[in-house]
């Protein structure tokens, strides 16, 4: 796009706390279209991306959710919420087992890092699919 018609850094945070706002009020219908404009316009940018993905996971858009909430992982290795939000996705998809092998991959990096907090969310976060699954 022309630098004449790209949206200055303050357009491009109004614009965040209008999809912020509807993402704090559960509007993640109204927060979609403006995170996935974010998004293309700052590609790389964590919270764009997250709500993005937090969009499309509670509108129920799962494989979409897990492919952006993939990207986060990649884009930032040191966050782990993106994988417990995709093991969260995969279970409302109804494929426990790939929740647990999101799972078992962070829960192997919890444990070298010597993350205890991170090894008993995990734990938890294991249990419970172990729970529905059975139930």
């Amino acid at each position: 796009m022309p630098s004449s018609k790209r949206f200055t850094r303050e357009q491009l945070e109004t614009i965040y706390a209008l999809a912020y706002a509807h993402l704090a009020q559960g509007q993640y219908g109204q927060a979609l279209p403006l995170l996935a404009f974010l998004a293309q316009y700052g590609p790389t940018k964590r919270q764009y991306l997250y709500g993005l993905a937090l969009s499309l996971q509670m509108l129920n858009h799962l494989d979409e959710a897990i492919g952006m909430y993939s990207l986060c992982a990649v884009l930032y290795p040191d966050a782990h919420e993106a994988v417990q939000r995709i093991a969260q996705c995969h279970v409302s998809a109804g494929r426990p087992e790939a929740a647990r092998l999101a799972l078992n991959d962070l829960l192997e990096e919890a444990r070298a890092a010597g993350d205890a907090g991170l090894e008993e969310k995990v734990r938890g976060m294991m249990d419970r699919i172990e729970a529905h699954a059975g139930a």
